[in-house]
């Protein structure tokens, strides 16, 4: 097994291959309090400072390991991997993006970028290309399908933030045609091109749908924001909410019906990804100091009721986004260094 190597005094991050993790399996059930940055760093509002208080986790009861592998863009230290297609019609694996050098709001990210990659017994190949919209002043890739299709989002000169699809080759923007709105956000799109994401009002965020050129908007019951991040193949929709006290919670958008996802023990929730046998991975907050810097979150998976914690050994940070029907995981970690897209394949 080999050892993770940062060369922090020459700013290079070397290869990390057969890292061997642990995951704590909980139980599902505890609750949680406030709020949580962002890793796509747009959205929603803030809600002020607020009490906090941590439950006590659940014993650990099982364990997975998982090889992680570092996906860094070529001449960046501030690569965000943000969706993986699923593979329900495809073996390949196709991850998209945000890079940049921690660059201001609305987007955070410079440009997109699209990775085509394969591994071998012996070797592995990553192909890098950039996803751009042309005259974008910030952007990021999000969410990708198995023909191919990607979306995202971008910011025009004047701070406006917009969705996109780029599909063989053509791009569309997406904007919300909701009375009010002030932007709109792209961020997972399944097989069937049905597309979800987040758009604002001078107010608060709301969650969207966009399939058959239909835009249905939508709202967690009771929440101050919504926003949708991922769907499957099944129109399973996950992503976040903050309730009036502050708290952040994730959800599950499914026939209808919404289910909150708290962490064990957490004190905020995020949910980003679900693939189609309803695996949902996310992050969350730990500790109350996590809260105050957005600088140690965890990732989670919740598979048949049970939250397992996902942390690359010597990170600060780790958070899965999307989760392929493989179980295969795409998503960010911090280090020394910077922020570094990442890949978690089931051993």
């Amino acid at each position: 097994m080999e050892n993770p190597i940062f060369d922090t005094s020459q700013l290079q991050l070397l290869r990390w291959r057969g890292v061997i993790c642990c995951l704590l399996s909980v139980p599902l059930g505890l609750a949680q309090t406030r709020q949580l940055g962002h890793l796509r760093r747009t959205d929603a509002p803030g809600t002020g400072s607020l009490p906090i208080s941590q439950s006590v986790a659940a014993t650990p009861s099982a364990s997975v390991e998982y090889t992680f592998t570092v996906l860094d863009f070529p001449g960046t230290f501030y690569t965000n991997g943000f969706g993986i297609n699923p593979g329900a019609t495809s073996t390949k694996i196709e991850i998209v993006g945000g890079i940049g050098n921690q660059v201001a709001e609305p987007i955070g990210y410079t440009k997109g970028f699209q990775l085509q990659y394969a591994a071998t017994k012996s070797a592995t190949t990553e192909t890098f290309g950039d996803v751009n919209v042309p005259s974008a002043v910030q952007q990021a890739s999000s969410g990708v399908n198995d023909s191919g299709e990607i979306v995202g989002y971008y910011s025009d000169a004047s701070g406006t933030v917009h969705g996109y699809m780029q599909s063989g080759g053509a791009l569309t923007i997406i904007n919300v045609p909701f009375t009010g709105a002030t932007g709109t956000n792209t961020y997972g799109i399944d097989n069937s091109g049905e597309i979800v994401g987040s758009w604002s009002d001078a107010t608060t965020t709301h969650g969207f749908m966009l399939s058959g050129g239909t835009y249905t908007s939508f709202d967690y019951p009771g929440a101050a924001f919504t926003i949708a991040n991922g769907l499957n193949n099944h129109g399973d929709i996950v992503g976040f909410y903050g309730d009036t006290s502050g708290v952040y919670h994730g959800f599950l958008l499914s026939g209808g019906i919404y289910s909150a996802i708290d962490v064990p023990g957490a004190t905020a929730t995020e949910a980003y990804g679900i693939n189609d046998a309803g695996n949902t991975v996310g992050l969350y907050c730990p500790t109350s100091a996590c809260l105050a810097d957005f600088a140690s979150f965890h990732g989670f998976m919740l598979s048949n009721g049970v939250f397992s914690t996902i942390q690359i050994p010597g990170a600060a940070a780790t958070g899965p986004v999307n989760i392929n029907n493989s179980g295969v995981i795409a998503g960010v970690f911090h280090d020394t260094v910077g922020r570094h897209a990442f890949l978690a394949t089931p051993k």
